[in-house]
């Protein structure tokens, strides 16, 4: 059972909402009426106390439905894939070590709608990033010559920041895949994004098979999906989305283990994610949960 959402949910929510129609071309009368389908999708959901990623997957696919694909992140998309490029670029000298390598990779999660007021100033922290929950040399264990990692790749963006992970684990021998959305859900990665934008060298073998929804739902996985998860030495979830949908509103984090060896990176944007996850507000986490 999860145990979100929180006092500022319906809110993030609300806000969220109003990103997708700002960022689409709709008549006034359109627009309300779609404003007011997003609404009620997310009263019902909060009623029914799920998560907020599954509540802002199903009106992302219901806007989708209703503007035939429309992409209202596009705008953004291409700002943070420029933007991260020039950040990462000053960040790549940092040591090639696995605990350097992941506070980039957290770092980077930045880029999505709760983003930081100013983000270059945490970019400049390179990799003496604090975290509020440091697991990263447990999840380290599990790294050996010819290990398969399976990164859940987030945002747009972040593939500059996990392309230097990603190099790291390459260099130790491991295989990498790199799983992004197959279709647009927010300002997360696709596999159209990133070809469209260049970006999809030096992540190891890149695959378009994450469902196009906010995180991933472990029992909406995909077959091919599941099987590669399952083989994996490490599975590295960026991201809050992740966290939710994963750790709490599957209860991984209750039980203490995952049904894979799992990393989760991400920044603790909001302050029901950061109580759950035992941390601060605005502090980078590094969470391992044992496979099953």
């Amino acid at each position: 059972m999860s145990r979100i959402p929180g006092e500022e949910c319906p809110a993030c929510l609300q806000r969220l909402g109003e990103q997708v129609l700002a960022g689409l071309e709709l008549t006034p009368a359109r627009e309300k009426e779609l404003r007011q389908d997003i609404e009620r999708i997310t009263a019902r959901g909060l009623a029914k106390e799920e998560a907020p990623a599954f509540i802002a997957s199903e009106f992302f696919a219901y806007v989708g439905g209703r503007t035939k694909g429309a992409d209202p992140f596009a705008a953004k998309k291409q700002h943070d894939f420029v933007t991260a490029r020039s950040a990462a670029e000053r960040l790549s000298q940092a040591p090639d070590t696995f605990a350097a390598r992941a506070r980039l990779a957290i770092m980077g999660n930045a880029l999505d709608h709760f983003c930081l007021a100013d983000t270059s100033r945490l970019w400049e922290q390179g990799g003496a990033l604090e975290l509020g929950r440091d697991d990263l040399e447990l999840a380290e264990a599990r790294l050996r010559p010819g290990a398969r990692v399976v990164i859940l790749a987030d945002n747009c963006g972040e593939q500059s920041f996990d392309r230097l992970l990603a190099g790291h684990l390459m260099g130790r021998g491991c295989q990498v895949h790199y799983v992004v959305k197959a279709g647009p859900v927010q300002n997360d990665l696709s596999l159209a994004d990133l070809e469209a934008a260049g970006e999809s060298f030096g992540l190891g073998q890149v695959r378009g098979i994450a469902p196009a929804a906010v995180g991933l739902d472990p029992l909406a996985a995909p077959p091919e999906l599941s099987e590669l998860l399952a083989g994996a030495d490490l599975v590295v979830a960026k991201g809050m989305g992740h966290f939710e949908t994963l750790a709490l509103a599957r209860d991984m984090l209750e039980r203490g283990g995952a049904p894979w060896p799992l990393l989760m990176l991400f920044l603790a944007k909001c302050a029901t994610v950061a109580r759950l996850a035992g941390v601060q507000r605005g502090q980078g986490v590094a969470m391992f949960l044992p496979g099953s």
